[in-house]
Order: structure tokens, then sequence, then C-alpha cells
């Protein structure tokens, strides 16, 4: 009734070796999909080239900008300050 699983070293050494190829196909997938994330877009003007510059930098400028208010905004939180009233 109670199956016992014998294991040896070729067993061992053979799951070892099998484990580490599925890290290496692993680890070249994902190096392969971070290239086709990162890299610049294939264009045939260089006008494409300058747009797509000028949105990856106002998505950055916009990532930075939102971080520093909910930074701000945290801060504020914490502090224990009382918000200004607009009147």
């Amino acid at each position: 009734m109670n199956e016992t699983t014998k294991y040896s070293i070729q067993i061992i050494s053979d799951r070892k070796n099998s484990k580490k190829a599925e890290l290496r196909a692993s680890k070249e997938r994902i190096h392969e999909l971070t290239q086709n994330l990162f890299s610049p877009p294939e264009t045939k003007s260089k006008m494409d080239l300058m747009i797509h510059h000028f949105n990856t930098g106002m998505a950055a400028y916009d990532g930075i900008m939102t971080g520093v208010k909910i930074y701000r905004r945290i801060k504020e939180i914490f502090s224990g300050k009382k918000h200004k009233k607009l009147s």
C-alpha cells in the first residue's frame, strides 16, 4: 500500500541536469523578451524615430512627476500637517 520511491545518484543527477536545461531555456526566453521589449523600434524615417524618442521622454517625465506628487502627498499625510484651505 505505501509506495516508497528509491533514489539513486544517477536519478538525482539526471533530474538536476534536466532542471538546469529548463532554467537555461527560461533564461534565454526572458533575455529575448526583454531585448524585444526595450529595443528601439524599426522605423523607416527619421521623423518616426524622433517622435518615438519624444514620446519616450514624455513618458519618463510623466512617471517622474507622478512619483514626486505621490511622494509629496504621502509625506504630507505622515507629517501630520493640516491641508491648506483655499478661500
